[in-house]
């Protein structure tokens, strides 16, 4: 069984008018670094509810839309602790390193006593 074309409810939020505004909302933040606008502003401002304004960034405009997160400061023990971890391979093998914040990197490994 095959659906005719527009059988299903109309959309109302993803339309036309509210793509080109949220795209104009999204877009204006490249050329301006740090003016951020959260999904949640973008749909006060533009009277949308919030899922409709993140189907159309991610279907329609094809872009992610990412969380602002606090981000730990590195001291300089873990910039050194890092720099001689990524020492003990070689260049090939550094460049496939991915090195995240979610844990403390320490040089020296543990080792269990008996």
């Amino acid at each position: 069984m095959d659906r005719r074309q527009g059988s299903d409810r109309p959309r109302s939020a993803s339309t036309d008018e509210n793509i080109d505004q949220v795209n104009d909302l999204v877009v204006s933040q490249e050329d301006q670094p740090r003016t951020h606008s959260t999904v949640r502003e973008i749909s006060r401002k533009k009277g949308i509810p919030k899922l409709p304004v993140v189907r159309i960034i991610r279907k329609y405009l094809q872009l992610t839309c990412f969380k602002r997160r606090c981000a730990q400061d590195l001291t300089e023990a873990n910039c050194t602790a890092r720099k001689l971890l990524l020492k003990k391979f070689s260049q090939f093998a550094a460049d496939f390193i991915f090195v995240t914040d979610e844990k403390v990197f320490t040089v020296t490994s543990a080792v269990k006593k008996l």
